[in-house]
């Protein structure tokens, strides 16, 4: 490990997999960005997540990228990532939608934060909606019933959110981890099929291993969200809210989820912002205890890569509310 003292490195090695899915409109863009990150030797993999376009083609083509990996069929936002971080070959690997681009220095400063603390465990970044600065994400908040906040979002930037801190998650859009780390815990987790939060339960088992999750403001991307499904569309709730009951059967201990879940749950639930949205929270209320039952005929005490303790919750919590 490098001291703090030392001079930093003129250019530092990043692998970064993108995971393309029907991807061929904003692709191009997304690594001619990337290909101008300055500081950076980057080895840049695609991972074409069986498209029916021509995401294959296009990424083939650039002459950014190092490699494309074609699995052949759709194995999800987790065992896409999975494929391209294991053939990764640099000790750093960032995760890139390929909906979302980077500023020149955003690479560097992800990486630099995990070379110079080894502490953290995983980086993100502040995100904006395009041609804006409209915040999506400056790190992200989890309620006691797992449901993901972006404290923020939608706000005009106007320095609000110039603080590094730690947080619960930061969002799979664009994030920074250590190739050793997300090795060592098995790497994401492909129960989280098709999508949606793996990267959060990764977050939460980094936490849980004694690694800081930590939002890093200077690390700038710009995000055009749900492209392939629509932000909001019945499919993506639908299959928001099977994630979410997946990571609270997985990740909850029964002592939590009697004190801190179910409260939290009913209160929301019967809320506002659950208004519009029952139907499918109560149809993935079917897909957790489906999952559950599946955990308990593997005869495993818990589902794969939960801890046996509770990460703490971050010392700098966001009190901005936007329930999601």
């Amino acid at each position: 490990m490098p001291s703090p003292n030392d001079p930093p490195p003129a250019t530092v090695a990043v692998s970064v997999v993108l995971l393309a899915y029907n991807s061929a409109r904003y692709l191009p863009v997304c690594l001619d960005e990337l290909a101008r990150s300055r500081g950076v030797d980057l080895e840049i993999l695609v991972v074409d997540n069986a498209s029916r376009d021509n995401s294959a083609a296009l990424a083939r083509a650039h002459p950014a990228v190092t490699r494309v990996i074609e699995t052949g069929r759709n194995l999800g936002c987790a065992g896409g990532n999975n494929v391209g971080w294991r053939a990764a070959t640099h000790p750093l690997v960032v995760f890139l939608n390929p909906d979302c681009c980077v500023e020149r220095d955003t690479v560097r400063i992800m990486a630099d934060a995990l070379l110079q603390d080894d502490t953290i465990g995983i980086v993100g970044a502040r995100l904006y909606y395009p041609h804006s600065h409209r915040v999506q994400h400056a790190g992200g908040v989890l309620h006691p019933n797992a449901m993901a906040e972006h404290p923020g979002v939608n706000a005009l930037d106007e320095g609000q959110f110039d603080e590094d801190k730690d947080v619960d998650f930061v969002t799979g859009a664009l994030v920074a981890v250590r190739r050793a780390d997300i090795e060592a815990l098995g790497g994401l987790d492909e129960d989280f099929f098709p999508a949606y939060y793996e990267e959060t339960d990764l977050c939460w088992r980094l936490r849980a291993s004694g690694r800081r999750v930590r939002y890093l403001s200077a690390a700038i991307g710009y995000h055009w969200e749900s492209v392939e499904l629509g932000l909001f569309s019945p499919a993506l709730v639908r299959m928001s809210y099977r994630s979410r009951m997946i990571f609270v059967v997985k990740n909850l201990l029964w002592r939590r989820f009697f004190t801190e879940f179910l409260p939290f749950e009913t209160r929301w639930f019967f809320g506002p912002f659950a208004r519009g949205f029952r139907r499918q929270v109560l149809i993935s209320y079917a897909s957790g205890a489906f999952f559950a039952l599946r955990c308990l005929l593997r005869l495993r005490r818990r589902p794969r890569g939960v801890p046996a303790r509770l990460p703490a919750r971050p010392q700098q919590p966001a009190t901005t509310t936007d329930h999601r």
